[in-house]
């Protein structure tokens, strides 16, 4: 008798490709506030803690959308590089660890 559970499915080329998508998006997005903001003004008080918290969310979210691209080139070629299934074990905790990190700033603001 066959189990009536779904095997779940791997996400398809078109998905992978859509979340890189999304990811330059992520990217093109933190580097635009960054390219926004007036010359870099010397150290003052009157920077807030907020300001400090999107900055430092802007330069995880650049790391983030990187690692995830490359996580998924390592998807695609994982039928022709075996050793990109064990790269993959190792990079994919540390996305998942700046991911959390950055919801956490995100959070405070």
């Amino acid at each position: 008798m066959q189990s009536a559970t779904p095997a779940p499915q791997e996400p398809t080329l078109a998905q992978k490709q859509a979340q890189l998508a999304e990811n330059l998006a992520k990217v093109d997005r933190a580097q635009a506030r960054r390219h926004a903001k007036a010359a870099p003004r010397p150290p003052s008080k009157a920077v807030t803690l907020e300001d400090h918290i999107l900055e430092a969310t802007d330069d995880i979210l650049p790391v983030s959308a990187g690692l995830q691209s490359f996580l998924t080139l390592l998807d695609l070629q994982s039928d022709t590089i075996p050793q990109g299934i064990g790269l993959h074990a190792l990079l994919l905790p540390l996305k998942q660890q700046l991911d959390e990190s950055a919801n956490r700033l995100q959070a405070l603001v």
